[in-house]
C-alpha cells in the first residue's frame, strides 16, 4: 500500500528534478552565446587591427597623398624683423600616454609627439632664444621671451617665459597683461573621414594681433602608417611621425615649427620691425 502510494510522488519529483536542469542548462547555453556571438564581434570592431588588408592600406596612402598635394604648404602673407616676443594664443592640448593610441585623438600629433601635460608650453618655450640650430649655415636666434595665458575667463592672468644658459633652460615671470604684437596658434583640423585612415591635419597660424589678422599659416598631415599597430611596443602616434609620414616632411623633429615662426616674424633687427 505504501510503495503504491509513493511512487506517483517520486515519479513527479524527478520530473521537477529533470526540468530545473533543462533550464539551467538553457539558460547557460544562452549565456554562452551572447558572449560568443555579441561580445567578441564588439570587441574587434573597437580594437584596431594590426594588419590592415591590403586594399586599406592602398586607399588610405592615396588619400594622404591628396592631402599633401591639394591642401598642404607654407602661406606667408606678411614677413616682420625686430621681433622680441610673441603670445601663445592657443597652445597645444595635454596630451597623455593613452592618447599615443586613440585613433581619433584630435590633438596634432603632427606639431608634436610627445605625451605631456605642459605639452603646449614645451613647443612654445622652442621659440625662445637659447635654443639655436644651424639651418643654411646660419644661426637662428629664438625670441626674448615669450607670453602665455595662466587663467580663465575672468581669472585671466598672464606669465612670460625667459630663456636662460643653464638648466632648467628657462624661468618664469608673472606679469598683468601681455605685450607682444604677435601671437601663435597651433590647431588639429583633422576630420572624421581623415582620422578614418590614420591621417592627422595640423594648422599653425602666426596673427598681427593689432587687428587680428593672419599673416602667415602651415598646414600639415601626418599618416600612421602602422594605422594603429602595436606590435612590437609601437606606440603608433609617436613612432610612425617622420620625414616619410608628413607633410610638409618633419625633417628635424620638433624645431621645424620653430624654424616656420622665425622666418614669419624674426628676432633680427632689419627692415620693418615690431614687438
Amino acid at each position: 500500500m505504501t510503495k503504491m502510494t509513493l511512487t506517483p510522488f517520486f515519479s513527479a519529483a524527478m520530473q521537477a528534478i529533470r526540468y530545473v536542469v533543462r533550464q539551467r542548462a538553457h539558460v547557460i547555453r544562452t549565456t554562452l552565446a551572447v558572449a560568443v556571438f555579441g561580445l567578441l564581434p564588439a570587441c574587434a570592431a573597437t580594437t584596431p587591427s594590426d594588419r590592415p588588408d591590403d586594399a586599406y592600406v592602398k586607399e588610405a596612402w592615396a588619400y594622404f597623398k591628396k592631402k599633401c598635394d591639394t591642401e598642404a604648404g607654407e602661406k606667408i602673407y606678411k614677413t616682420f624683423t625686430g621681433v622680441k616676443s610673441v603670445l601663445v594664443v592657443k597652445p597645444l592640448p595635454p596630451a597623455t600616454e593613452k592618447d599615443l593610441y586613440d585613433q581619433f585623438w584630435y590633438g596634432d600629433p603632427y606639431s608634436y609627439d610627445i605625451p605631456a601635460a605642459d605639452r603646449g608650453e614645451r613647443v612654445a618655450r622652442k621659440l625662445i632664444g637659447h635654443v639655436k640650430f644651424i639651418k643654411n649655415a646660419h644661426a637662428q636666434d629664438g625670441f626674448s621671451f615669450i607670453e602665455q595665458r595662466t587663467g580663465e575667463d575672468e581669472n585671466q592672468k598672464y606669465q612670460r617665459i625667459y630663456p636662460l644658459a643653464e638648466p632648467p633652460f628657462f624661468r618664469k615671470s608673472e606679469i598683468t597683461k601681455p605685450e607682444s604684437r604677435f601671437g601663435v596658434a597651433w590647431e588639429d583640423i583633422s576630420t572624421p573621414n581623415d582620422r578614418k585612415y590614420w591621417v592627422a591635419g595640423s594648422r599653425l597660424r602666426i596673427l598681427d594681433l593689432t587687428d587680428n589678422s593672419v599673416i602667415a599659416e602651415r598646414i600639415g598631415y601626418f599618416i600612421e602608417a602602422g594605422f594603429g599597430s602595436t606590435a612590437g611596443q609601437r606606440r603608433p602616434w609617436m613612432t610612425s611621425r617622420g620625414p616619410s609620414t608628413t607633410c610638409p616632411s618633419i625633417i628635424n623633429r620638433d624645431f621645424t615649427d620653430r624654424w616656420f615662426v622665425l622666418k614669419v616674424i624674426n628676432p633680427a633687427e632689419a627692415g620693418q620691425n615690431g614687438k
